[in-house]
């Protein structure tokens, strides 16, 4: 198999091992880190982590921005090139970095203590936290240019790796801290020190992917600043809405209702994010692709990418949002107890919105990559308007419910009736092929699964966790089964199961073959 198409394998197969075990992580620690630090120490420690998730705005955009600079030096065989951007975007990350550790002293000095809700002990003890994870958020500005040597070298199973070492390495942590009787300040020192540590890793990894790395002051360039910032800047208003949208949730919630709702609403959160991730994986990956495509003018693998790639996504979370709406309330209720019970209509509401979410990544990859990155920002600053808009005109009336509705209405609306229709005609597809392809699938394979996932809960009354897990996975069997039995037309059942048996992953294998074929003939 050659190299590049291996690296997408192995990249897609290791993220979702991560993915596993974050999930499993997850599963268990979730209910017994609150089970020690109480709804309202958890919470805060939620509301912490959403303010320092503006420190990351501060990246303004560069991270795929750089990865792109040193994908197309790479290809072009210029190493010089290469450590010259490096070289100027440590520098510049530095720079992000320091401004960072100074944006600290409002958020702990004046803003947090300013919450509403929060008792004076507990604002202390926010400030702590506030300092520790934003120091982490510093440190990894200037760490980030390691990341980028990974990612555009395709080291996804490398990388994917160290992440499963650190999420497992955390999570031993989060056991003995919490068992020897600490608190949160010294859990969230504990997890973040080895959080720290991960970043050598990363950076010997680099080195060794790229030999001849050689990072000198001397090397930074006005220039390539300016060339990426072109790019990078709308890339940057994307950014401020993805982490303002993140965190605006967890503001809204902690003003109106307490930090102990932060916690209840983190639960419907997480299992949305379960969703997401469990379907998205491959999505990752598109970006680079889709820029190859691009620049060789092949429409046909961009049509490939929207019509193959959206009818994946949305087949795969079709499937887990049925199981996941079905036994939502027997999932919360094993999981984290009947105190949770109000996590249960926000979590359908995520749940739903969270198929177009997970839809639409190819279609926000092409425009992003194909010249339209102005309206992928402005939708994106739109929706996180219409997001606080809602949001604050419902919670008092509907609570966390009327928070999700906030979230989800306006993402359904902007990327439904906007973002996808742009993304076919910037590909050459009529809108209502595009719809009968990827949808007519997943539609009739959704009939059958969802009349056994409605019998199994109308007979069954699941007492455990593994017990959920398998009616899930009984009624995801029926929706697999239909999906490529009777969904799938004749010639592309075929096509996915070929592809299935030969080496590479499909489609994407085989351009990355046809690329390095043209890369050795010149």
């Amino acid at each position: 198999m050659d190299r590049p198409a291996w690296n997408v394998l192995t990249g897609t197969l290791t993220r979702y091992a991560l993915l596993f075990v974050n999930v499993a992580l997850g599963i268990f620690l979730m209910p017994f880190t609150m089970g020690h630090l109480g709804k309202a120490e958890y919470g805060l420690w939620m509301l912490a982590a959403s303010m320092t998730a503006y420190l990351q705005l501060l990246d303004l955009g560069y991270g795929n921005g750089l990865v792109r600079q040193l994908t197309q030096a790479d290809a072009r065989g210029d190493e010089d090139d290469m450590n010259v951007v490096l070289s100027t975007f440590v520098v510049v990350y530095a720079l992000i970095g320091i401004a960072a550790l100074a944006a600290l002293v409002p958020l702990t000095g004046l803003l947090l203590p300013r919450f509403p809700n929060l008792s004076p002990e507990q604002v202390r003890t926010g400030q702590w936290v506030l300092l520790i994870l934003g120091l982490r958020v510093a440190v990894a500005f200037p760490m980030s240019v390691f990341g980028a040597v990974n990612t555009a070298r395709q080291r996804f199973a490398v990388t994917g790796t160290i992440s499963i070492v650190v999420a497992l390495a955390q999570a031993t942590a989060t056991v003995l801290v919490l068992q020897a009787g600490y608190g949160l300040i010294p859990l969230v020192a504990a997890t973040t020190t080895i959080g720290l540590t991960s970043y050598i890793a990363y950076a010997i990894v680099a080195r060794r992917t790229f030999p001849a790395m050689r990072l000198s002051v001397r090397r930074f360039s006005r220039p390539q600043v300016r060339e990426v910032t072109s790019y990078s800047l709308y890339l940057f208003l994307i950014s401020i809405a993805i982490h303002l949208g993140a965190s605006l949730d967890t503001l809204i919630i902690g003003a109106y209702l307490g930090t102990s709702a932060i916690a209840v609403y983190t639960v419907a959160v997480r299992l949305a994010e379960y969703q997401r991730q469990l379907c998205g994986q491959f999505s990752g990956f598109l970006f680079p692709l889709v820029v190859r495509f691009d620049a060789r003018r092949d429409l046909e693998a961009l049509r490939a990418t929207l019509l193959d790639g959206t009818r994946i996504a949305l087949g795969l979370v079709v499937g887990v949002t049925i199981c996941l709406v079905t036994f939502g309330a027997d999932l919360v209720t094993l999981w984290m107890g009947p105190g949770f019970a109000s996590s249960i209509a926000p979590l359908g509401v995520l749940a739903l919105a969270g198929v177009l979410m997970v839809a639409q990544g190819p279609a926000g990859t092409i425009l992003l990559s194909t010249g339209s990155h102005r309206l992928v920002a402005g939708l994106s600053l739109l929706e996180l308007a219409g997001n606080a808009l809602l949001s604050v005109a419902l919670v008092s009336r509907f609570g966390l419910l009327g928070v999700a509705l906030g979230t989800a209405i306006p993402y359904v609306l902007l990327n439904a009736a906007v973002l996808m229709p742009r993304a076919c005609r910037a590909v050459g597809v009529p809108l209502g092929q595009f719809i009968r392809t990827v949808a007519r699938p997943a539609a009739l394979a959704a009939v059958p699964a969802t009349a056994v996932a409605a019998a199994l809960r109308a007979g069954t009354s699941p007492q455990s966790l593994l017990a959920v897990v398998g009616l899930g996975a009984v009624v995801g069997a029926v929706y697999v089964v239909a999906f490529v039995g009777f969904g799938l037309p004749a010639t592309d059942r075929a096509r996915y199961l070929g592809s299935m048996r030969r080496p590479g992953i499909g489609w994407e294998a085989r351009e990355l073959r046809r690329h390095d074929a043209q890369r050795t003939a010149m």
